[in-house]
């Protein structure tokens, strides 16, 4: 696997986590999205995940806002796996690469077409990531992916 495939697949992760956390813990208080993680979960999360520690930190007891949990997400990434875990400039690659926006639109669908299920009782991250890679990988998907890509080949090949 490349740095680049590696790299989409931490920077991927860290959304993912980052959506679980607003899936389960988000609530609405006067009006407001609040990031609420009751002490219990908050000492399992820094067991479980303490790569991601410092991201749940950012979000406790917080308002969350598109804008807000875009640039908490973004800034955590860059802090934690640019220039540190891969070559300076590369976590920006990814953001801008196909494979990444292909692996965030695969993890949208997943999750919305899943939401029932994740709903009925909670999931730790490690079961959504298990979940989510064996919808992924199921014949369905990947012939649909193969099909899909064909056919932006194709546009791609047809430019006049």
């Amino acid at each position: 696997m490349s740095d680049m495939e590696k790299a989409i697949n931490d920077v991927a992760e860290v959304m993912q986590f980052e959506n679980w956390l607003r899936f389960y813990f988000l609530r609405e208080e006067d009006g407001k999205l609040i990031m609420r993680i009751p002490e219990q979960a908050q000492q399992k999360l820094h067991e479980e995940y303490p790569g991601f520690w410092g991201l749940v930190e950012k979000f406790l007891d917080t308002e969350i806002t598109y804008e807000f949990s875009v640039n908490t997400v973004c800034t955590f990434v860059v802090q934690t796996l640019d220039g540190s875990k891969y070559r300076s400039g590369l976590i920006s690659e990814v953001f801008d690469s196909k494979g990444f926006q292909e692996e965030m639109q695969l993890f949208g669908i997943w999750s919305q077409h899943h939401e029932a299920q994740l709903e009925q009782s909670f999931m730790d991250f490690n079961k959504w990531q298990e979940l989510f890679d064996e919808w992924k990988n199921s014949p369905e998907i990947q012939d649909f992916l193969k099909k899909a890509r064909a056919a932006t080949q194709s546009q791609g090949n047809t430019v006049q």
